[in-house]
Parts: C-alpha cells; structure tokens; sequence
C-alpha cells in the first residue's frame, strides 16, 4: 500500500503528506481501515513513533479517526480538505505562519490569564516543576538535542493549557501545535532560540503560579511573537538562499 520514504524531510511529514496524497487520488477512501502501525512502519521504512506521531497529526486534523480496539479509519469532507490545505508548501509560507501565529497568540495568551487564575495548587506546581526540569535538561543536553528541545517545549505549553481549564481552547491549540510541529521545531533550532524560549517559559510560569493575569499574558504574546518573528527570518533566509 505504502512505499519507504527516504528524503531529508522530516519524516513524520513525508508520511503525513503520501497519506494525504493517496486520499485525493481516490486509492484512500472514506471508511477504509489503515494497516496497523506495525505494518505501516514496515512499508514506510520508519519507526513505529514515526508512524504514531504522524497519525496523531492527522487525527489532528480530521483526516483520520484513531478508533481504539478498532483500528485507524480515513475519515472525509472538510477534514481531508483542510489537512490537504495546511499541510502542503503552503504551511512553510510566510502568510500561512503568520495566519496560524494569529490564532496561537489570541488563543494562548488567553488561556495563560485563564490559567493564572484557574489552576490548581497542583498544576502550578507541575508547570514549575516542568520549566526547571526543561532549564536542567538543557544545561545536559546543549542546543544540538532537537527532540529533547522539542519535546520540553510541548510538554510545557500543554501544560498552561491544561491549567486554564478551558477544554475548548486546548482542543483547538493541541490541533494547531501539532499542524505547526514542523515550524516549531525549526525554530528551535536556530542559534539561542531554545534557550530563550526556556528563559521566556520560566517567566510566563512564575506570573501563571504568582496568579498575575496581565504579566502571564503579555509574557506569553511576547513569547509567540518572538518565536513567530524567528520562524519568518528564517524562512526567509532561505528562500533567499535558495534563489
């Protein structure tokens, strides 16, 4: 069903984009059940957390329905139109991440207020511990630990939105940080932005545990705005250099 993808590309992405691909061909169609990820790990020469974390990204999106005991089924309409719209080149154009920023920044720094105000004893707690258990990591691990970077990262905005107690907005920012894993984690990579992200999520969580609505959101617009500054530099650094 599945060839091996071999490519520089993330390979999550290749994966994410041939399942894509076969659904608007026609060889992928509603209601059909996917090999199991041991199976697709195969035909695809990838790992089964390649494999995982694609269809994550996918059910994400609405493109897939992950049935448990059941198996993985293509869904249709508008989810398989909007995972073809956003996971295409377009989600690396300058337009696309800006739109995207839009939504994370008015969402995210608004569950960051909720969450100052929201969050339990124990979840002010766990964002603390997550931050310096981030901070540690990466004083052992150095910039060049992408998946360690990527990874804190994650854990930690998952972790101010499960504090704001607003399932609506986390469901919608869990989908959209997964559509934007590919810019994300290139942004972590360029020279110091890791750091300063760790630097700016220890703040954001000092005013989210403080209970300080106005610093937790104006520390965290101040962060997605940077890192949205950083992803459109880079993108257009080489876009030029490719020119």
């Amino acid at each position: 069903m599945f060839e091996p993808v071999t490519s520089s590309v993330n390979l999550r992405d290749r994966v994410v984009q041939d399942i894509l691909q076969k659904i608007s061909s026609g060889d992928l169609s509603r209601g059909q059940r996917l090999p199991p990820e041991r199976e697709m790990a195969t035909q695809f020469n990838v790992s089964r957390t390649t494999i995982r974390d694609a269809l994550r990204t996918l059910a994400a999106l609405g493109v897939v329905s992950i049935e448990h005991g059941r198996g993985i089924f293509i869904r249709s309409g508008n989810g398989v139109a909007l995972g073809q719209a956003l996971w295409s080149p377009l989600i690396e154009g300058e337009h696309t991440i800006s739109n995207l920023f839009d939504v994370r920044k008015s969402l995210e720094t608004a569950a960051a207020g909720w969450a100052a105000t929201r969050a339990t004893e124990q979840e002010r707690h766990d964002l603390m511990r997550i931050v310096i258990s981030i901070r540690d990591a990466m004083m052992e691990a150095g910039d060049g630990e992408l998946d360690v970077i990527a990874v804190a990262d994650e854990e930690f905005h998952h972790a101010v939105l499960k504090a704001s107690h607003n399932p609506v907005a986390s469901r919608i920012m869990l989908n959209l940080l997964d559509v934007l894993g590919t810019a994300r984690k290139q942004s972590l990579s360029i020279a110091g932005r890791a750091w300063r992200s760790v630097l700016e999520h220890e703040i954001i969580a000092r005013a989210i545990v403080d209970g300080n609505i106005e610093e937790a959101q104006s520390r965290m617009l101040e962060h997605l705005a940077g890192v949205e500054r950083e992803i459109l530099r880079s993108l257009s650094n080489s876009q030029e250099g490719s020119n």
